[in-house]
């Protein structure tokens, strides 16, 4: 027995240790990692010295498409005078009166109604080329926007359901009186045979078949002004009349 210390035996395995048959060292490891993940060996960088640098371009590719311009975006109307014709247009005139280029170029800055015109007419060719159901037209003393014919049958359906208002007796015959005998103050309706309650006077009012206006009578030694009723244009687009002399004789038996 000798008292020589003893060697200590290399570990067999581990970090330290050689790879063992068919295993990956550290820097086959690293290696590895690397090509997996797409990037270039560290280690490799280390032992070669210097190495060519690679410089990437980071600015956006305009060919390419992203999420962004894959997001559908609603076109901005450009407000010009060629589109504020058109508004205007749409919303039209009571009645459908004509919209004329002086009055149009009165609510623009530095436009003439010559120009005015000449939008109007672009309108006009553009709606025709798209086959638009509408048309600009020009009609006595302006422009006007409307259906074309082939299509106003629907829109004479839906003013024929416009004009449909359902009236009870009571309210039936409040028009009657007051159409009879325009304008009629709010106290002349009992004396002449109308026993509407405010109510029903409100509601004609708001359905827009009647209107309040004030006009000057003459009281004892003094004019005051008295709300009167009176009919109104609506009036007569629902039952359909042209005026109020065709209104039938109210001491004539119906017919």
């Amino acid at each position: 027995m000798t008292n020589e210390p003893r060697k200590a035996k290399k570990p067999s395995g581990g970090f330290g240790g050689p790879p063992a048959e068919g295993g990956l060292s550290i820097d086959r490891l690293a290696q590895a990692f690397a090509a997996m993940m797409g990037e270039q060996d560290p280690y490799e960088t280390a032992t070669k010295g210097t190495q060519e640098v690679v410089e990437i371009d980071t600015s956006p590719d305009l060919d390419e498409t992203s999420d962004a311009a894959d997001t559908p975006q609603t076109p901005t109307c450009r407000v010009n005078p060629q589109s504020i014709l058109e508004a205007l247009l749409f919303v039209g005139l009571p009645e459908g009166q004509p919209l004329s280029s002086e009055r149009v170029a009165n609510l623009m800055r530095g436009v003439r109604s010559s120009e005015i015109d000449e939008f109007a007419r672009d309108l006009a060719h553009r709606y025709e080329i798209n086959g638009c159901p509408y048309e600009v037209v020009s009609e006595g003393t302006g422009w006007i926007l409307r259906l074309r014919k082939e299509f106003r049958q629907y829109g004479a359906v839906l003013e024929a359901k416009t004009r449909r208002v359902r009236l009870d007796a009571g309210a039936l015959d409040a028009l009657a009186v007051v159409a009879w005998n325009q304008p009629v103050a709010r106290d002349d309706l009992t004396r002449l045979g109308c026993d509407a309650t405010p109510a029903v006077m409100r509601q004609l009012v708001r359905r827009g078949l009647l209107e309040l206006v004030k006009l000057a009578r003459d009281q004892i030694d003094v004019q005051e002004e008295i709300p009167c009723y009176r009919t109104t244009p609506r009036f007569l687009e629902v039952f359909q009349l042209r005026s109020l002399s065709d209104l039938p004789d109210p001491h004539e038996p119906p017919r």
